[in-house]
């Protein structure tokens, strides 16, 4: 898939294209539903807060926003923490 989110997180709820996308997504939304518990309510406009502070410094509203950069760096670490395949 070209652009776009392959999946999305609103509160409990995540949302993908298909069942591939949920699978390859889920450690990354995972954490967008653990910040979501934390932040309770305000989570949405410190999100959207946080991709405007992105735009603004020119970091970019998705690699710039806090909220997308823990997300992407506990899924890193996760990868790196997966079991070597024998196959």
């Amino acid at each position: 898939m070209s652009g776009g989110a392959s999946a999305i997180t609103f509160g409990h709820v995540v949302l993908g294209h298909d069942e591939e996308a949920l699978t390859i997504t889920r450690v990354h939304e995972r954490v967008h539903v653990r910040q979501y518990e934390l932040w309770g309510p305000v989570f949405i406009p410190a999100y959207l807060l946080a991709a405007l502070w992105g735009l603004i410094n020119r970091s970019g509203i998705y690699y710039g926003n806090f909220f997308e950069r823990e997300a992407m760096q506990i899924e890193r670490e996760s990868q790196h923490n997966l079991p070597s395949s024998n196959l």
